[in-house]
């Protein structure tokens, strides 16, 4: 015949956690550790939203000493010209980041040796949005086109980040991040 002791409560604490114990703690852990990183993503999300916000603001800024210094926009553009000169802010003829050469852009913009002379830049040193792609200068710019959430809005000026789709250009969609130049 078999003997069984009772353990004295003493004792049974001693001897460790029971199954169902282990496992509700690891059920807890399992649910903060998922909550922290549902949150993680979120911020990081928000994070790289808000560095393209600003970065386009000092596109913005950019352009306009560009059009002070030079009396065009990037491209060699005249200003309010909305004839499909858009560009990539990072594209040595945008006159951004680093001089352009003399010589005709197309569709009406051209940088003349006198433009070249008063460029006093680098107006910018920002090349790429959060998502690796180049910031996007457009003066015909239709704000949440191809957007089924929000209603298209008047073409405007605008420096854009293409978002976390990356989606190129006019291809514009609802997770374009932009800034009306004017």
């Amino acid at each position: 015949m078999l003997y069984y002791r009772r353990m004295s409560p003493k004792r049974r604490a001693a001897a460790g956690f029971t199954l169902i114990e282990l496992l509700v703690v690891i059920a807890i852990i399992g649910i903060l550790s998922t909550i922290a990183v549902v949150s993680m993503v979120r911020a990081r999300a928000s994070a790289k939203e808000a560095k393209a916000k600003g970065d386009i603001d000092a596109i913005r800024t950019a352009v306009s000493l560009l059009e002070d210094a030079t009396g065009k926009w990037p491209n060699g553009c005249p200003p309010n010209a909305t004839a499909n000169p858009e560009v990539y802010v990072d594209g040595a003829q945008a006159g951004l980041e680093s001089a352009p050469t003399v010589g005709d852009q197309g569709n009406g913009c051209v940088w003349t040796a006198q433009d070249v002379a008063n460029w006093k830049g680098p107006y910018v040193t920002v090349a790429k949005d959060p998502w690796d792609t180049s910031y996007y200068f457009d003066p015909d710019y239709t704000p949440y086109a191809n957007c089924g959430s929000q209603t298209a809005r008047p073409e405007t000026v605008a420096v854009l980040s293409f978002g976390p789709n990356k989606a190129g250009p006019n291809a514009y969609d609802c997770d374009d991040i932009f800034i009306e130049i004017r």
